[in-house]
């Protein structure tokens, strides 16, 4: 199978957009979120050389410092863009609703937003020629461009800091394509996600754990990218580039130093009380790993 059916499909836009000054007023956070890369940097794992078909093995990135990504003039939260909004994509099973509503309780923890159903639409209403049967499989897919293009851009309420679509269908971009997990534009501020192949939730309390966990990370990663945020090519991280489920299973859930910085400075987040609401909801869903992080983090920001 073409490597590239692995892919996450992104339209990579350049961005226009202002930043904040950061004057004198603004040092002492400016300070407090050098300290989260500084201080940090110790629980971080570099990250390890690229097996052969890993994302790095096959794509050259140099990654993003702190500084790169101010000078990228970043996409931000702020009043005029405070809202995520998810379209809902077809029909999803008991299980599944219950994976799409932790992802959004999650994407207002991450990134410290309310995140609100704005649409349902049926796969019925997606016209013929967005359509396709695989033809190999024989599997109906879905055509991201369109969800992105026709079914997003024109219906994104001014106030959105991201449009999402969320489907249960399998999706791919070109018909040369197999398929791909989602594709985002970003400089619409909109993404299409599927969770059709994170596995299946109702089979019981292991598969549920991965589905969700793939899920979360897919959200929170993808929505980085539309806050300017580059693949991170230094530490094990959220986000990291990935080229198969395979590899985007051995990536944590956590952002690195540098990137949790952006993320941190991006929100205006205090940061010690940030990491203890995602510790709760980590927690909460099981995740022991994240959460055993994220305590540690903040106890390390205290000291």
């Amino acid at each position: 199978m073409d490597r590239r059916n692995f892919l996450v499909h992104l339209t990579l836009s350049a961005l226009s957009f202002a930043c904040t000054s950061c004057g004198p007023a603004a040092e002492p956070k400016e300070r407090t979120y050098a300290a989260v890369e500084t201080k940090l940097r110790p629980l971080a794992i570099p990250l390890a050389k690229a097996n052969p078909g890993d994302w790095l093995a096959e794509h050259k990135e140099d990654g993003q410092t702190f500084a790169a990504y101010l000078r990228a003039k970043p996409v931000r939260k702020s009043v005029q863009q405070g809202t995520i909004y998810i379209c809902l994509l077809g029909d999803f099973t008991p299980k599944q609703n219950k994976v799409l509503e932790t992802t959004q309780k999650y994407l207002e923890i991450f990134y410290q937003v309310p995140v609100k159903v704005h649409k349902k639409m049926a796969v019925i209403d997606v016209p013929a020629r967005a359509r396709r049967i695989h033809p190999t499989w024989g599997g109906e897919q879905i055509l991201s461009t369109f969800v992105l293009n026709e079914v997003l851009k024109p219906d994104r309420p001014k106030d959105a800091l991201a449009y999402l679509a969320f489907t249960s269908s399998d999706l791919y971009p070109d018909p040369a394509w197999n398929f791909v997990f989602g594709q985002a534009s970003l400089r619409e501020r909109t993404g299409v996600w599927s969770i059709h192949r994170n596995g299946d939730p109702a089979k019981g309390e292991k598969e549920y754990q991965l589905c969700l966990r793939r899920t979360l990370h897919t959200a929170s990663h993808e929505t980085g990218h539309i806050l300017t945020i580059q693949h991170c090519t230094a530490y094990d991280c959220n986000m990291n580039g990935v080229n198969s489920q395979d590899e985007g299973d051995r990536k944590p859930l956590t952002m690195c130093p540098v990137c949790l910085r952006k993320v941190c400075w991006n929100l205006q987040v205090e940061p010690v009380k940030y990491l203890g609401q995602l510790e709760v909801f980590c927690r909460e869903q099981q995740l022991t790993a994240e959460a055993n992080w994220y305590h540690d983090a903040a106890a390390v920001l205290q000291r």
